[in-house]
């Protein structure tokens, strides 16, 4: 059976990827060098109007696009949140930004609810997935 496949903007058909060890690389892929080459089910979680909505929507669209909330879900599955932005800082750091960005990236999160890592996910991440609440 033909792996099911996805047309991406100005980007010919990309598969979606089932099997554990090419998510892995595409994850590590796209969090380090920003690289999409492969569809994740994750991906269809993003909410194009629901982020629209925030005016970080730049820098949070492009962290969920290159996975850092799929990272940070990963790292917290494994471990105990510390109430600090360890694991954030840790991504941030592996997407091979630079200190001044990182620390701009970390102010977003806390003006948009994201005091720690938890608060990253259920506050930010939030505010880019599932569909539209009406407040």
């Amino acid at each position: 059976m033909p792996e099911k496949t996805f047309q991406e903007e100005g980007q010919a058909e990309l598969p979606l990827l089932k099997d554990k060890k090419l998510i892995k690389e595409e994850v590590n892929r796209r969090l380090v060098h920003g690289i999409k080459q492969g569809h994740l089910e994750y991906d269809a979680l993003y909410n194009h109007e629901k982020s629209s909505l925030n005016k970080d929507a730049e820098i949070l669209s492009m962290l969920f696009q290159r996975l850092f909330f799929y990272r940070l879900n990963e790292k917290l599955a494994a471990f105990h949140c510390d109430h600090t932005y360890r694991f954030s800082r840790q991504i941030l750091t592996q997407m091979q930004l630079n200190r001044g960005k990182i620390n701009d990236i970390l102010e977003i999160f806390q003006k948009n609810g994201g005091v720690c890592d938890c608060e990253v996910l259920y506050n930010v991440e939030s505010r880019l997935i599932g569909k539209d609440s009406q407040v």
